[in-house]
């Protein structure tokens, strides 16, 4: 074989959207590591709390009273209160570069541990902290400080979301550039660099859609065991992440029946995912119920009062969701890709803009001519993007709104990210076409990528650090 023979098969190889991924995420994925600070993404210091909890073996927190956490070294806590100092929401106030080599070397001392409250984390299941808790795992392994630890849960939750992703990428039969190309959004890829369980619920979601994908577009013969047991599995790893999305299993719709088998087998395993889905949540949610409290304080919150206001007025909330969503949709349209922690951090309007349009062309171009989304799959994807955005509104308004409250308050736009290739998927069509795009596509968006990343990291270093 020629040397050109070689060297082309390794650029077309370096080319394919997965691989392209894979260069990019680790590279910006680290620098965003290291260069955001530590516990400054939004909710970092609380999930961090929570994977430390479970990094003791305490799966199910505890209440004190009106407070609900748990226990944790004193290190852990001082080293987290340390750093976020007051920079929230506080422009002005910038980070404190002194922190690193003061807290580098701080010890654990695991057994000095007090109590903390940290309410909106604790009832999360263990599922989307493994990869936290890994690295903590191996901080402890070695004796190293808290500060050292965060590092190390930011780092194993970036190598479990590239993971997750690129094998994604690799398995979805559509869309490859569109899955590639949301996963290097500044959003995405600011919390793929955090200690947040956001790294992980992204990922397994991408993850389980592009599954979907394969088993529901591809025209390959029946479905295994294997294939099912994957579909299950995954499905109940979604479910346990982050309970809003538990409409993503109704993507099993997408299988044809004849993939299955008979129209019984096929209604007794959808069935069957769903039961298993909800029966799952529902006991998570049980075993979690005597723990629950408010995250928000400054008025009353009680979510059953919350659920029952709803039942009694159906049309009242629906109305009051649509209109939340009408009016802020462009809020929503800007945090989705473009906020990066609290309220007070995004990148510039133009950036999203400009990833809003270059996502958008991809979803339009990106095609295989053998590959065809039917007008039903849309429907579905529909179906779920609807439920889903309904589901968030209403777990939302259970737990950061007055009851009866004319208001749905506390939905960010990041929400909407495990669902967004549903969203661009709504864009795959055969009429319009470019010769060059697969020539062409991968040089297009590694340039629109590196400067999108560019710019947010001089985003971040501009707020954080001068």
């Amino acid at each position: 074989m020629s040397r050109e023979k070689i060297s082309g098969g390794v650029f077309e190889s370096i080319c394919k959207p997965q691989n392209v991924f894979l260069l990019l995420e680790l590279f910006f994925g680290l620098l965003f590591v290291f260069i955001t600070p530590p516990a400054l993404v939004g909710d970092e210091p609380n999930h961090f709390f929570r994977a430390y909890q479970i990094s003791q073996g305490h799966i199910i927190g505890e209440r004190r009273d009106n407070l609900s956490g748990g226990w944790l070294p004193e290190s852990v806590i001082s080293t987290i209160r340390k750093l976020v100092g007051n920079i929230e929401m506080n422009q002005h106030v910038k980070f404190d570069t002194n922190l690193i080599p003061e807290l580098l070397y701080l010890p654990l001392e695991p057994e000095k541990q007090i109590f903390e409250s940290f309410p909106n984390t604790v009832v999360y299941a263990p599922v989307p902290y493994l990869p936290q808790i890994l690295g903590i795992s191996i901080g402890k392994l070695f004796n190293a400080s808290p500060l050292v630890m965060i590092y190390l849960a930011r780092i194993a939750n970036l190598i479990f979301f590239i993971a997750l992703v690129f094998a994604a990428i690799k398995i979805t039969p559509v869309h490859k550039w569109v899955f590639c190309l949301i996963c290097l959004t500044p959003t995405v890829v600011f919390q793929a660099g955090s200690a947040s369980v956001d790294a992980f619920t992204f990922g397994i979601c991408f993850l389980t859609i592009a599954v979907f994908l394969s088993c529901g577009v591809d025209d390959e013969g029946k479905l295994g065991s294997i294939d099912l047991v994957k579909i299950f599995v995954l499905s109940l790893m979604v479910v346990l992440s982050k309970q809003a999305y538990i409409f993503l299993p109704l993507l099993f719709l997408l299988i044809p029946r004849r993939k299955i088998g008979s129209t019984s087998k096929y209604l007794l395993f959808f069935s069957s995912l769903i039961a298993v889905c909800l029966f799952a949540e529902a006991v998570w949610s049980y075993l979690m119920k005597a723990i629950y409290l408010p995250y928000r304080t400054d008025i009353p919150i009680n979510p059953e009062q919350q659920v029952a206001f709803i039942i009694n007025h159906p049309l009242y909330f629906i109305s009051l969701t649509v209109q939340n969503y009408i009016f802020k949709f462009g809020y929503y349209l800007k945090a989705l890709f473009g906020q990066l922690t609290w309220f007070d951090l995004y990148v510039p309007t133009y950036l999203t803009v400009f990833m809003y349009l270059v996502i958008i062309i991809a979803a339009l171009l990106d095609k295989d001519s053998k590959k065809t989304v039917l007008k039903l799959n849309k429907f579905i994807f529909l179906l779920i993007i609807g439920g889903t955005a309904f589901l968030i509104g209403a777990l939302l308004y259970m737990t950061w709104s007055p009851i009866g409250g004319d208001d749905i308050v506390g939905i960010q736009g990041r929400y909407f990210i495990p669902i967004a290739p549903l969203i661009f998927l709504l864009f795959y069509q055969h009429k319009l076409e470019w010769k060059h795009f697969n020539r062409l596509a991968p040089v297009i968006f590694t340039i629109a990528v590196v400067f999108s990343l560019t710019i947010t990291l001089l985003t971040i270093y501009r707020r954080y650090y001068v």
